[in-house]
């Protein structure tokens, strides 16, 4: 069989972009020079199909299933590199296998390849649950909108809730909508200092190699302009005087006629920042920031679970939606909890959800629903009327 039939036939078997996948070839003139019989193309399409000969005559039976399971994820992976991150070996080691070249352990390598596919396969064939991104609940939108407003008017805002309602993925969702003119940052306790929170501007905004206070402050500035919002999450991190020192820039373009809109959200900790009187910095955030709004977790409302658990409003399965809701409006458990006690009922039981195994996962996380067994027998019974 010559050059032309073998491709061919390699193109019957795995279809055209199949075949060049497998052969190296990256278009269509490669192909035409490889197939001409001659050149440096002709070359490695000869020693392709050498190699894989010679692997498909050497290798045991199921090392050769194992093979075309290999070339298919070759295939489907969208080229030999890619696959090789995937299964993280290095290049040399896919072509050794391939061509029956590898100095290696063969047996290891396909046995570490039949152990991959198979997780591939179960993974594929479960039902896992995917994270959703954001969904509009009641308090989402509300913080949503607050940063809204605060982006146009320029305003300083204070935004307070409990662990787990929804915070964090407003702000992402906030920022991936106004991702030109909003900058994100996150501060930990080592952040706290007004350096601190001025370096995480700076590396949001591509300034490197400033470390002296007052020119890291103008750097800073010089990138910020008009119409810009500033969001800080987990703001119970920052001194006062970090905070402070945002209010004043925020300031500084409000006194020019502009706008930087500032918004500070964090924990019920946030709030007792502005406690101290003894602290006029305070005072001056405290006062501008008009709104404050807080959120709670007992203010999740139903029909927030059933937007966040789709699934089992879809199914009407009114018991586990409502305590997923008590989960919810429990302090310290929060939408956090819910979703992760539904998550791990969702794979462990490809995709099948009840209200007992919530209450078990429930019972062995130690939640902290006061009188489970008695919330767990009310729903039962309000559902069954």
């Amino acid at each position: 069989m010559d050059l032309f039939q073998k491709y061919k036939a390699l193109e019957i078997e795995f279809g055209e972009k199949g075949a060049a996948i497998l052969a190296g070839l990256q278009s269509d003139e490669q192909k035409a020079k490889a197939l001409s019989g001659s050149g440096k193309y002709s070359e490695s399409l000869e020693r392709f199909f050498a190699g894989r000969d010679t692997a498909y005559s050497t290798y045991s039976e199921e090392q050769c299933d194992l093979l075309k399971k290999l070339e298919q994820f070759i295939i489907s992976s969208g080229s030999a590199g890619k696959a090789v991150k995937a299964l993280g070996v290095s290049a040399s080691v896919l072509s050794g296998i391939r061509n029956c070249s590898y100095n290696g352990n063969t047996e290891d390598f396909f046995e570490s390849f039949k152990t991959y596919s198979e997780l591939k396969k179960e993974k594929k064939e479960t039902k896992i649950y995917k994270d959703i991104e954001y969904a509009p609940t009641s308090i989402s939108e509300t913080i949503y909108q607050t940063l809204r407003s605060v982006h146009l008017n320029g305003e300083c805002e204070i935004i307070t809730g409990d662990a787990g309602i929804g915070k964090t993925r407003s702000v992402r969702k906030y920022t991936s909508d106004y991702a030109r003119n909003t900058i994100s940052i996150t501060p930990t306790y080592a952040d706290s200092s007004v350096k601190g929170v001025l370096m995480l501007l700076a590396d949001s905004l591509g300034i490197s190699g400033v470390s002296n206070l007052n020119a890291l402050h103008r750097a800073v500035c010089s990138k910020l302009h008009d119409g810009m919002l500033i969001i800080v999450d987990e703001a119970q991190h920052l001194s006062f005087r970090a905070i402070d020192h945002l209010r004043t820039i925020s300031t500084s373009f409000t006194e020019n006629g502009e706008t930087l809109g500032i918004a500070f959200i964090g924990n019920p900790s946030l709030k007792k920042h502005f406690t101290d009187k003894k602290l006029g910095e305070s005072g001056q955030v405290w006062d501008r920031a008009g709104f404050r709004p807080e959120f709670h977790s007992e203010d999740v409302k139903y029909e927030d679970i059933k937007l966040l658990f789709p699934e089992l409003a879809a199914e009407k399965k009114e018991a586990e939606l409502k305590f997923l809701l008590a989960i919810s409006q429990t302090n310290d458990e929060g939408i956090r909890r819910a979703v992760i006690f539904y998550k791990n009922a969702y794979n462990s039981n490809n995709g099948s959800v009840t209200i007992d195994y919530l209450a078990s996962l429930a019972t062995t996380a130690n939640a902290r629903i006061p009188n489970l067994s008695n919330v767990l027998k009310r729903i039962k019974d309000e559902c069954s009327k």
